[in-house]
């Protein structure tokens, strides 16, 4: 595959991470396809010199999902760390790309391209360095971006265009929640269930979960459904196209004073190994393995550098599932 140059001149602002987002999207995504060595992380050679992120799918499709999350990126402190914490727990191997100075190493599930994982600089007063970041389809960026606006929330990277890719922006949420959006230009993924070290999940843990949810409704036109529980805490599951997209729930008034974050989930085939497993590879369990309403068995994990994510034990062939919304609260008062 020909990896063409990227144009350096994309210019995020003098904003507090314009210069990490500048090389983010710059480097966003790369790579080609890889076979995986089951049970042993393989890392394919690096790349040097400038590269071009490849489609979401290929070949192209046209599907559309305006609100589904299509990729992820983890910003990480130690990127090598982390490369090989994911690679022993989910079986992802990697291609490794250098450009400009800067490394980006795609994970691959077998010849499926599933994550991006790229170095973060430390800010001071940060209390959690390293975070996934989620991309969320549009089909018109520039529109999403000004209804995000229009709703408090502010731009971190202005829209830019990738030949393969389609076109992308970064911004923040009125509760400071960073969050990518994305018009494929190749057709987004298929809503089938999730495989085995492949995403099946997304929930944000934020202040105030109604005004939250309203908010990313605006923006992606969600449809909205309200799930009390008996502890007192919401969970709001947003929807579109009749499926379950993401999942907002409320931090107990306790938890106030910590940043909302989004929990991202892998399906896994067996969660209880998975939790031992992070165990030996130096991760930590927040929450452990616990049963939803659902059948779902779901925990919450955090691996070396700080970065929290999830993992899910599905029941049969569900394409998402979600923890519950007292677990989801109990996960923001964790370190």
């Amino acid at each position: 595959m020909q990896l063409p140059g990227f144009d350096g001149k994309q210019c995020w602002g003098a904003r507090r991470r314009g210069e990490l987002l500048m090389r983010h999207a710059q480097r966003w995504l790369t790579g080609g396809l890889s076979m995986m060595c089951l049970g042993v992380a393989a890392i394919v050679p690096a790349v040097a010199g400038p590269f071009e992120v490849p489609a979401i799918t290929a070949p192209a499709t046209t599907e559309h999902h305006v609100g589904k999350v299509i990729w992820l990126d983890l910003e990480t402190t130690d990127l090598a760390r982390a490369k090989k914490f994911y690679s022993g727990l989910f079986g992802w191997d990697f291609r490794d790309y250098h450009a400009d100075g800067t490394d980006y190493a795609v994970a691959m599930s077998g010849s499926r391209p599933v994550a991006g994982i790229l170095p973060r600089r430390i800010h001071k007063g940060e209390e959690r360095a390293s975070a996934w970041l989620p991309f969320i389809a549009v089909r018109d960026v520039d529109s999403a971006v000004s209804t995000a606006l229009q709703h408090h929330a502010q731009i971190e990277s202005d829209p830019a265009n990738f030949p393969l890719r389609g076109r992308q922006a970064l911004l923040t949420d009125p509760e400071g929640v960073r969050f990518g959006i994305l018009a494929s230009s190749s057709g987004d993924p298929p809503d089938t269930a999730a495989t085995p070290g492949t995403w099946s999940w997304t929930a944000l843990v934020a202040r105030d979960s109604g005004d939250e949810a309203v908010f990313y409704q605006q923006v992606f036109g969600y449809a909205l459904l309200g799930m009390p529980m008996n502890s007192g805490f919401e969970r709001i599951r947003l929807s579109s196209d009749g499926q379950a997209r993401i999942s907002v729930s409320a931090m107990p008034p306790d938890a106030a004073s910590l940043h909302p974050y989004w929990i991202d989930f892998v399906r896994v085939a067996n969660a209880t190994d998975t939790v031992t497993r992070a165990l030996e590879l130096g991760g930590r369990v927040i929450l452990n393995v616990q049963r939803n309403a659902q059948g779902d068995q779901t925990a919450v994990l955090a691996d070396p550098t700080g970065a929290r994510f999830g993992i899910t034990q599905l029941p049969g062939p569900q394409v998402a599932a979600t923890l519950p919304s007292r677990a989801l609260s109990d996960a923001a008062l964790r370190p």
